[in-house]
């Protein structure tokens, strides 16, 4: 950032830079708690004497005592409350007045669990679109929910399968129902319980070895490739203990009442869970889980709808992973690592700062939300419209002619798609079961009604 001569403080006080950097630069916590384990009191309080009523020195001092738990003298005070986050530009949790230096602390989280979420003009966009206003429209205008059955059972198995398919997993017939019950679950809006997320986490793993009953004991690491080398490290989870204390922070967050958008609670809870990963294995199933279980705990979704936001990150690997990495690359460049051998590294953390607290999620929430349209529009109300389509194509089709049904729910799908046509060799497979004449009308009706302007409306 470019500072002009004129504003720059003349100063080598390290307090004004600070409250230079407040009033220019927004508030960056990861930087200021860093700072502030560096700053005496009698420096903070001498700046805090000789202006007690500024706004920026009033909010350093009040962050300060919370970095630090080093107490300050507060004067009288006749300004009024300040805002730790300006709303226009952060998007902010609930008010917490702080009377002593009259700081309304209006972070998200609290100061275990801190993230920060800055209002840019692809957020706003995003969120100016009310998806669960357009999702209730949609459930309308088919008649209400009791019309979705068929598309919501395909959503609720393309989900699973697309949160595999994330981790390059093919589920078991098992293991697919077993996480469909889970997402059905969801609706159950059970609080979250170590206990809870361990039993999630049993179900949704595909190695028995790797089952867990409680939050890990030991570091885990993410690593791309197949042998283990420091470069292939990609990131380190916080340590064992801290990640014990911040999952205790994100579930108080996650079961409290909303103080933001569900939607922004939602994926919040999510991303945070999987840079948490609390578990040797199965964390980034149960992280996107977390989205759907959110939803249904502050009541947008239903009993029984679904979003499949899996099967839209599956579709959006690359921007997933960029996502992800919005965080995980500048964390991993804090942790120095040595290979031990194949199963083991040495790892220790050369930051100053607490990265895993304070980190901007800015990227992951836009990714989500982007996400979130692309599954109503792309994936549910896509697939509903097939069906409907798919019906209408079977339903003139047998009016017309004997055909077994499942041969013509096979041929439909088939002419559907290769864009209206059946090949030479489906025409041949089956030449002895269906007359070329009802295939012949098969590939009109998917051509009308799919690739049309017939209109199917009952």
């Amino acid at each position: 950032m470019h500072v002009p001569t004129g504003v720059a403080p003349s100063s080598e006080d390290p307090v004004t830079h600070l409250e230079f950097a407040l009033k220019y630069q927004g508030v960056e916590l990861e930087v200021i708690g860093a700072a502030c384990g560096q700053l005496t009191p009698e420096l903070v309080q001498a700046r805090l004497d000789a202006s007690p009523n500024g706004r920026y020195i009033r909010v350093l001092a009040t962050l300060y005592e919370r970095f630090t738990g080093k107490e300050l003298r507060a004067k009288a005070l006749t300004a009024p409350y300040v805002n730790l986050f300006d709303p226009d530009a952060y998007i902010c949790g609930a008010v917490n007045r702080q009377s002593k230096f009259r700081v309304n602390m209006n972070d998200i989280g609290n100061a275990v669990l801190s993230p920060v979420i800055r209002r840019t003009p692809t957020l706003e966009k995003l969120l100016s679109r009310d998806v669960f206003a357009d999702l209730d429209a949609f459930v309308q205008s088919i008649g209400g929910i009791q019309h979705l059955d068929r598309a919501l059972g395909w959503a609720y198995l393309d989900e699973t399968r697309g949160s595999f398919a994330i981790e390059h997993e093919a589920p078991s017939e098992d293991k697919a129902r077993r996480f469909v019950q889970i997402l059905h679950a969801a609706h159950e809006g059970r609080a979250l319980t170590e206990e809870y997320l361990a039993e999630l986490q049993r179900s949704t793993i595909t190695n028995p070895y790797l089952e867990a009953f409680t939050f890990r004991h030991e570091q885990n690491w993410l690593q791309q490739g197949g042998r283990l080398r420091a470069s292939s490290v990609t990131y380190l989870p916080p340590p064992p203990d801290q990640a014990r204390v911040m999952m205790e922070a994100l579930m108080d967050f996650a079961n409290a009442g909303d103080s933001i958008a569900p939607l922004v609670k939602a994926f919040l809870v999510s991303f945070a869970f999987v840079y948490i990963h609390p578990f040797m294995d199965g964390n980034g199933r149960i992280s996107r889980f977390l989205v759907h279980h959110s939803l249904c705990r502050s009541g947008k979704l239903e009993q029984g709808l679904i979003l499949p936001i899996s099967v839209a990150m599956s579709h959006h690997e690359s921007d997933y992973l960029t996502a992800l990495q919005s965080v995980s690359k500048a964390i991993r460049e804090l942790w120095d690592v040595t290979v031990l051998d194949d199963d083991h590294i040495d790892a220790t953390f050369i930051g100053s700062a607490n990265p895993y607290c304070y980190w901007d999620a800015t990227e992951a929430i836009e990714f989500g939300v982007r996400m979130t349209h692309y599954a109503l529009d792309t994936s549910l109300i896509k697939e509903a419209d097939y069906l409907k389509r798919f019906d209408a194509v079977y339903d003139r089709i047998n009016a017309r002619y004997d055909v077994q049904g499942k041969d013509l729910s096979a041929l439909i799908r088939m002419a559907h798609s290769h864009d209206g046509k059946l090949s030479l060799n489906r025409r041949k497979q089956y030449l002895y079961r269906v007359p070329s004449s009802v295939l012949d009308a098969i590939e009109n009706e998917v051509q009308t009604l799919f690739f049309g302007d017939d209109n199917i409306e009952e």
